[in-house]
């Protein structure tokens, strides 16, 4: 398979972080993109949760998180495919 360049911008504060935390883990940030993007191509998706810091929530908000979370995994709570049948259900 050809190989190709892909480059990418980031400071160097959040490099070093990641060059860390990847050497940690036996893996240079190279490997550690190409897993990234491997694993997005094998889930088509975001191979992870996309979360703000949680510094920038008060404590009642990550709580209410906590509790959707929570609401979200659980098989006995009913869900909606769509916002339509939720209203429909309401009525």
């Amino acid at each position: 398979m050809a190989m190709t360049v892909l480059q990418t911008r980031v400071d160097s504060e959040t490099k070093l972080a990641a060059e860390n935390l990847f050497s940690s883990l036996g893996l240079d940030i190279t490997t550690a993109i190409r897993l990234f993007l491997k694993q997005a191509i094998n889930q088509q998706k975001i191979p992870f949760e996309i979360v703000p810091p949680k510094k920038q929530f008060s404590a009642e908000v990550l709580a209410a998180i906590d509790e959707a979370k929570k609401i979200s995994r659980n098989p006995n709570v009913k869900s909606y495919s769509s916002a339509k049948a939720l209203f429909e259900d309401c009525e």
